[in-house]
């Protein structure tokens, strides 16, 4: 399970020649010299705040962890008839998004339904490789299914579940619809400095599975520099299986995405500075990327590898 933090509130590597999935621009998404589109905006260390000082996301994997996970993502797919290097359909698939709003008892503190839909453009813009000259396309497409709003103060102040479970346990009870294919997305007050949080796919159950987010990050929201809908983005992202950028620090296999540069687990990660090179092996720190933990105008891309990463575990683990 993994989290962003803010003060506002080797081993299944891919190789090269897997899919083609289209891409928009280079693929050379981290390549020295290379100007970048996003704007940079400085970030503090107040993004982590309370007992936790440094930067650091206290769920980041171990590396043990993270090789156990890769060993049953790599089961999973064997399971399917599957590999790291099959080849699958290039799509489009249309993911069913299944919305819960939680508000206060009072039923203030919700989203507008024009909000929603600005933030499913976010989504579709993100993964359609259209963010960046280096946003690689990925073959997801994300439609709404449902909406509903739900007055509970108790889940208004949702906790981080290591701290309080009884919230994501009783909230996703309740209002938890589809299957492991429709992405349910949570999005209320959030306790505990949380931008948002979402499970990888071999780790939760049906009841588990989906996003939890900040109301505010929602595209127009008061969370700046994090409410252009990227917190969203990134929690997607490990909806679908990806680690973080950093995940690993500079030891092997990283992310287990070929082509993210390796990036040290620091202070570094909250940076935007495309100048960053903090791990001996080639390229620089993927600072713009989505599943790095920048502020939203500086995330504007995922890479080939990670669209490539995205296709094979779907399905492996979400495709009927």
């Amino acid at each position: 399970m993994q989290r962003r933090r803010v003060s506002m509130a080797a081993i299944g590597i891919l190789g090269a020649a897997l899919i083609s999935i289209p891409v928009t621009g280079s693929a050379a998404a981290a390549a020295p010299g290379v100007s970048s589109v996003a704007e940079c905006t400085p970030v503090s260390n107040e993004r982590v705040r309370g007992n936790r000082p440094g930067g650091s996301d206290p769920n980041d994997l171990t590396r043990s962890e993270a090789t156990r996970t890769e060993k049953q993502l790599t089961e999973r797919l064997r399971s399917k008839g599957l590999t790291w290097t099959s080849k699958v359909p290039k799509g489009p698939i249309t993911v069913d998004v299944r919305v819960h709003v939680i508000t206060r008892s009072d039923g203030t503190g919700g989203v507008t339904r024009q909000q929603i839909a600005d933030q499913i453009a976010v989504l579709n813009a993100a993964y359609g490789g259209r963010t960046s000259p280096f946003d690689a396309r990925t073959i997801f497409r994300f439609k709404t299914k449902s909406i509903d709003y739900t007055a509970n103060d108790d889940w208004y102040d949702w906790s981080d579940p290591d701290v309080d479970p009884s919230d994501d346990q009783e909230a996703k009870a309740a209002l938890h619809k589809g299957g492991f294919d429709d992405l349910n997305i949570y999005i209320a007050g959030l306790a505990d400095g949380l931008l948002g949080y979402a499970y990888y796919p071999n780790d939760a159950t049906l009841i588990q599975d989906g996003v939890v987010i900040l109301n505010e990050s929602l595209p127009g929201g008061s969370a700046a520099p994090y409410n252009e809908g990227d917190t969203l983005t990134h929690e997607a992202g490990h909806w679908f299986g990806l680690y973080h950028t950093f995940e690993n620090g500079c030891m092997a296999p990283g992310d287990a995405v070929f082509d993210t540069p390796y990036q040290a687990d620091g202070d570094n990660i909250f940076q935007c500075n495309e100048s960053d090179d903090t791990c001996p092996a080639p390229g620089r720190d993927p600072v713009h990327n989505f599943m790095s933990y920048g502020d939203d105008p500086c995330l504007d891309r995922f890479t080939l590898g990670q669209s490539i990463r995205m296709t094979l575990i779907w399905f492996a683990y979400r495709a009927r």
